[in-house]
């Protein structure tokens, strides 16, 4: 029987379990912020990586996310682990109806903090600080864009405008607010030349025809980390803390 292809959260968790994130680079910043008795948001939790990292060092987690596919497979998790710290919210960030927490968090929330009822909700609820992440000034470097160049796709703008937007507004209202560059490897890891290119077929939506050619020149891009085939990805992310 051929084995089932990988799913995007199969990759996203062998990645993450690889590098051992988010306490790589975001686990000394974030126990600083969160106290072992604190209720902790994590706003577009999308399948659950960050909630579990902050069930561990919170008393409480309310993961919240609009897609339902992403909030079956936290729950399928939370089910199969017996974690019982984690409330799941399906819901459309900031209409929410939740009890309110000590710290927010949002991880890569595509245009979080951009209307003022977003604000006037993170100031409302939070009762004492957060943190934003989102990319940087500097663009993410690895194959996704060594393989863009290749087959000719268009490379997306790398500037951290969203973040500097998201500081403003935030200082408008009242946070006191830190930002520093986050440097980090993320590269994804592969067990072969076939799941490799799997992988880079399904992330770039190449057409089928350009399974061939990508299988010619796969291999140049691998490296290898501690033994482990790893396609390179290199973040450059802005983190922002905000406080009360």
């Amino acid at each position: 029987m051929a084995e089932m292809p990988l799913t995007s959260s199969d990759y996203y968790k062998k990645a993450t379990s690889f590098w051992n994130y988010p306490e790589v680079p975001y686990g000394s910043a974030l126990r600083e912020m969160i106290r072992p008795t604190d209720v902790v948001a994590d706003i577009g939790c999308g399948i659950g990586i960050v909630s579990r990292y902050l069930a561990a060092i919170s008393r409480k987690v309310i993961a919240i996310d609009k897609d339902e596919n992403a909030l079956k497979v936290l729950n399928e998790d939370l089910n199969r682990l017996g974690l019982e710290n984690i409330e799941v919210v399906h819901a459309r960030w900031p209409n929410i109806n939740t009890d309110d927490w000590d710290v927010a968090v949002a991880f890569y929330h595509h245009h979080f903090g951009f209307t003022r009822l977003e604000i006037e909700t993170l100031l409302r609820k939070t009762r004492r600080c957060g943190m934003v992440v989102n990319q940087g000034k500097r663009p993410r470097e690895g194959f996704y864009e060594d393989f863009g160049r290749e087959f000719g796709l268009t490379e997306q703008d790398g500037s951290c405008v969203e973040s500097c937007y998201v500081r403003g507004r935030l200082e408008q209202a009242g946070f006191i607010v830190t930002c520093n560059e986050i440097f980090h490897d993320f590269g994804q890891p592969v067990d072969s030349k076939a799941e490799a290119v799997a992988y880079v077929m399904k992330q770039l939506r190449l057409d089928e025809h350009h399974r061939q050619r990508l299988e010619e020149i796969i291999l140049n891009y691998v490296e290898y980390v501690n033994g482990q085939m790893v396609l390179p990805i290199k973040r450059y992310n802005c983190m922002l803390q905000f406080y009360k």
